[in-house]
């Protein structure tokens, strides 16, 4: 799944500083044109240049953002040869991605649990539909890679296969969201402090030996249920 059209650096750069807003804990629809100009280091009017509103611009980041992180995804199974080394390079992966980047637009897009993205994909009736298809096409060729290595039985539908391994993808991303939020300072069940978005990325995770743990059980629970 590539890309509908290419962007020029400027265009990246405008979507660089959206990204870094978001990751300072400005909420989407806080946003300013000004602000964004200022975060990519260009002219407001120079935004405007390649842009009409401030919804078509923050629109066609998450856009740029989810094909990119899809493309990231679907060279990972080309990278390794082994269906469970492929299955630790998407957890390890997924857990970069929610070390240091905004909360990840592709896990949005595809679950539609934030509601923020999903009112602005609504004007672009493509972008869901082919990334959609595009999910398909990722789960395909993994699942035939553990097919080829027998982990997978023969008797497991597609759909099975994709039910399990969403599932399992997904409820692994929250129970790392949850690792990550109970090791920062102030979080401990009996505060009622929350961290901020800021405080969330700016902090490291602090149990590497949990999170090697839950990768471990993970794997061995995919490779249980698509036998």
């Amino acid at each position: 799944m590539k890309q509908v059209r290419e962007y020029s650096e400027k265009e990246k750069s405008i979507f660089k500083g959206i990204m870094d807003l978001l990751n300072q804990g400005c909420g989407i629809h806080e946003l300013k044109v000004s602000d964004i100009a200022l975060a990519a280091g260009i002219g407001k009017g120079t935004v405007y240049e390649y842009f009409s509103t401030k919804e078509e611009i923050i629109r066609e980041a998450v856009s740029y953002y989810v094909y990119k992180e899809f493309d990231t995804f679907t060279a990972l199974i080309d990278k390794q040869q082994n269906f469970t080394d492929t299955i630790y390079d998407i957890l390890n992966h997924t857990i970069e991605m929610l070390k240091t980047r905004f909360t990840s637009l592709l896990f949005m897009v595809v679950s539609l649990e934030e509601s923020d993205v999903k009112q602005l994909i609504q004007e672009d009736r493509t972008l869901l539909p082919t990334v959609r298809s595009g999910m398909n096409e990722f789960i395909e060729k993994l699942c035939d890679k553990g097919r080829k290595e027998k982990l997978i039985g023969e008797d497991v539908s597609f759909e099975e296969c994709k039910l399990v391994l969403n599932g399992i993808l997904t409820s692994f991303t929250n129970e790392v969201l949850f690792m990550r939020n109970k090791s920062l300072p102030g979080t401990a069940e009996d505060s009622d402090s929350q961290p901020s978005r800021v405080d969330i990325l700016a902090e490291p995770f602090i149990d590497e030996e949990g999170l090697s743990e839950l990768k471990d059980r993970v794997v061995k629970l995919i490779l249980k249920a698509l036998k």
